[in-house]
């Protein structure tokens, strides 16, 4: 028996079902994320038009019936559009970044409302901000979506021997998932300046960074190389239009 349920979430993908209707991917503050059906959504007098476009604040109220993953949607609510956000090409990227992340490494129904509020924190930073802040926002969140998810980096000392490293440049294995010394570099190490080292671990710390252009770029290469690979294989389409 289907229950009616109500929560606020914000809309990390929609795509077209049918002729006439929409899928949702939904990251919802009392569910975590979910997968919602509404039904006649591309019609141009549905209820739900102006409603689910992507990155969207709602209320929303669903359907939830045991043993399906997508729900029927009933009403959709605004109450933040973020049509900031889709109106420049750098935040239409910059959100769809974040947003493709979470739908991309969170399960299905697993509740974290640090997840939900780093989100929507995400999208309304980059709401507001000029555009030549976009990028060192994107690469912060980034980096405490990693810790959030688990897999930050080993930064305090070698992965291998423990050895303390003091250098200028740093060798940061994406194998290993950490800074390594000299005797263990591997093919798949990336040399990055000590400043990005301390930016990681003042954003593990949960601290306030300045991110100058230089690290920026490091930092950008480095989440290029290591989300597949410790993410299974993720991909972020996105990150690719951020310069």
């Amino acid at each position: 028996m289907a229950n009616i349920q109500r929560t606020r979430g914000i809309i990390l993908k929609t795509f077209p079902f049918r002729e006439s209707s929409l899928i949702g991917s939904i990251f919802t503050e009392k569910f975590g994320k979910i997968k919602v059906l509404a039904k006649g959504a591309r019609r141009p007098k549905s209820k739900f038009c102006g409603t689910l476009e992507p990155f969207m604040h709602n209320e929303f109220i669903f359907y939830k019936k045991e043993f399906k993953e997508v729900y029927t949607l009933s009403d959709a609510v605004v109450i933040d559009d973020f049509v900031v956000n889709r109106m420049s090409l750098m935040k239409l990227n910059a959100s769809e970044t974040i947003c493709e992340f979470f739908e991309k490494t969170l399960p299905l129904e697993e509740v974290d409302r640090v997840v939900y509020e780093q989100i929507l924190s995400f999208l309304k930073e980059i709401k507001i901000c000029d555009e030549n802040q976009i990028k060192p926002i994107i690469i912060r969140y980034l980096l405490k979506a990693l810790k959030t998810v688990g897999v930050f980096p080993h930064l305090g000392n070698c992965v291998y021997c423990h050895k303390e490293m003091n250098d200028i440049r740093l060798g940061l294995s994406i194998s290993a998932g950490g800074v390594v010394c000299e005797k263990h570099l591997d093919e798949t190490v990336l040399i990055l300046d000590r400043k990005s080292i301390d930016i990681m671990k003042q954003v593990y710390e949960d601290k306030l960074v300045v991110i100058d252009q230089k690290i920026q770029d490091e930092l950008k290469k480095f989440l290029t190389a290591y989300l597949p690979h410790h993410l299974s294989g993720v991909v972020l389409n996105s990150l690719r239009f951020i310069k």
